[in-house]
């Protein structure tokens, strides 16, 4: 993991690919950066192609899992609701903004 400090603001750039520990990592900081006031982190990951549903989503409903099995795509659930999204390696860039005032 790449860290840039400006100031009170902070970037983590993940160099893990994979969607399950870069999803860990995001809530790790969600969970525990709400203790540490006036702080600003930018976290930036790239996962391997996969697709990520939210709390509620059913899988059954939101993807082809015969289609993400035969060409050995991961699914993951993150732990905040929202809607479904397909993440390709090298198109897709995600990102998650934490700012506690």
């Amino acid at each position: 993991m790449q860290a840039i400090l400006r100031g009170g603001n902070r970037v983590l750039i993940s160099r893990s690919t994979n969607v399950y520990t870069n999803l860990a990592l995001e809530r790790y900081l969600a969970e525990n950066i709400k203790h540490q006031p006036k702080t600003r982190l930018l976290l930036l990951w790239r996962n391997a192609p996969c697709v990520v549903i939210g709390r509620y989503q059913n899988p059954y409903v939101e993807s082809d899992l015969k289609y993400l099995a035969e060409n050995e795509i991961k699914l993951a659930r993150r732990y905040s609701g929202g809607g479904k999204f397909s993440h390709r390696y090298k198109r897709t860039i995600k990102y998650h903004l934490f700012c506690i005032l």
